[in-house]
């Protein structure tokens, strides 16, 4: 096709963007995704080139803008034209070395309404090809659509090909067609039980990020998810929200899920963003038994996915007409994201499986607290929080905390959580 298609956007796009009101003109980064991927020995850049160029022709996402101008955003479908992919000389062989590229490349805004959403370099040591570097808007592409890329990203270098894909604008306009006015109902009748210090924070403190990895404690987490007949992300959450509970000496907290809503097979190889907030309320009581306390957060995480996808603005629109005065459904101090599984297993003797990794951010707009968590062998907890919530090693602290608390209610000994140690004596920081 050579004419530019319209069409309305899907809601985990809209979410996106009501998101990005939040967090003003001056923070717009801080949707930009960083993806580093190998490229296989004695494959040219040239090649990884036209790998990326292929993705970019199949994926309409990748060649949209979006026109913000009026009440509802509209998406912008390009007709695909090659675009420069420029290679990038490192001075060492390695991957940090390439992240970094790719984080410098995040710090500028990307302009969704003028611009492709997406920066992407080849980089090279003596000139042999090393990595695809890409910085992908998340109204563009979520983690689930960036697993999606570098799979399909593969394929093509191995001499694949793509066959049909399913695209945003086919979602946006079914779910236009039949409005999920289930999940909207649900948010606006449970609305109220969301802790109000717990919505946007306004922090404008820089945030960092302390993470480990722990083999011990994903044994843990598997072991109550299987005794319990739970998920181990609401497994993690829980114990997550029990840490934070003592760090911070409160009972009640609200955490935006993030909700992949990639249920149905058919829009599980969709690259676009379909993620929305799913907020949850925790309350811990300390005299309540772990395993009563661990299926109930279960349940409302449950209860929470299955509600995830919905029109935000339609949300806003429903609690108005029940007299509550919602400016922004998406914004929570709050999150909890379960990432699937890890990158890269950590190097033995690594930070992050002997003591704690920290990673600094620029970012100062949005949530000041955020739990995120991968597995692989072994499971990868990160906190990243503002230094105004959680100052000096407190993100360590509560990263490490959590790790007890899997391996120490997993033993099975404590009959309350008050009896439930968080205690780490096998970290170092």
């Amino acid at each position: 096709m050579s004419e530019v298609r319209t069409g309305p956007v899907t809601y985990g796009q809209l979410s996106v963007l009501r998101s990005l009101e939040t967090h003003g003109p001056g923070h717009r980064s801080v949707a930009n995704l960083v993806s580093v991927w190998e490229v296989p020995f004695g494959v040219g850049a040239a090649q990884v080139m036209d790998a990326w160029l292929q993705l970019v022709a199949a994926h309409e996402s990748l060649r949209t803008s979006y026109d913000l101008s009026g009440p509802v955003p509209v998406q912008k479908v390009h007709p695909h034209r090659p675009s420069r992919v420029p290679a990038v000389e490192l001075a060492e062989d390695s991957f940090a070395a390439a992240l970094r590229l790719g984080t410098e490349a995040a710090g500028e805004p990307i302009d969704i309404e003028t611009a492709l959403p997406w920066r992407a370099y080849v980089t090279t040591y003596q000139g042999d090809a090393l990595h695809l570097v890409t910085v992908i808007h998340h109204v563009a592409a979520d983690n689930g659509a960036l697993r999606v890329l570098e799979e399909q990203f593969g394929l093509l270098l191995e001499g694949g090909t793509l066959g049909p894909v399913v695209q945003p604008l086919v979602m946006a306009q079914e779910q236009q067609e039949e409005p999920n006015t289930r999940s909207v109902l649900h948010w606006t009748e449970t609305w109220g039980g969301i802790v109000p210090a717990d919505r946007d924070p306004g922090d404008s403190a820089k945030r960092r990020r302390a993470s480990l990895y722990s083999l011990d404690g994903l044994a843990a987490a598997q072991e109550l998810s299987d005794r319990l007949k739970i998920s181990v992300q609401s497994v993690v959450l829980g114990v997550g929200a029990l840490a934070l509970s003592r760090l911070k000496g409160t009972q009640r907290m609200t955490f935006a899920l993030m909700a992949a809503n990639r249920l149905a097979s058919r829009w599980v190889p969709l690259v676009g963003s379909l993620n929305q907030f799913a907020p949850v309320t925790i309350v811990v009581d300390e005299e309540t038994h772990p395993t009563e306390y661990l299926r109930a957060c279960y349940i409302q995480s449950m209860t929470a996915y299955m509600h995830g996808c919905y029109d935000v603005d339609a949300l806003k629109k429903s609690l108005h007409e029940a007299g509550v005065p919602e400016e922004d459904p998406t914004a929570f101090a709050k999150h909890y994201n379960f990432l699937g599984d890890v990158d890269a297993e950590p190097a033995a003797g690594s930070a992050l499986r002997t003591g704690i990794e920290w990673r600094g951010s620029s970012q100062r707009s949005g949530p000041n607290f955020h739990l995120a968590v991968a597995t692989g062998k072994g499971i990868l907890i990160g906190v990243g929080a503002s230094h105004d919530y959680l100052e000096g090693k407190l993100p360590a602290v509560l990263a490490a905390s959590i790790e007890a608390g899997l391996i120490n209610i997993s033993k099975g000994a404590e009959n309350s959580l008050a009896d439930v140690s968080l205690d780490n004596p096998w970290r170092v920081f």
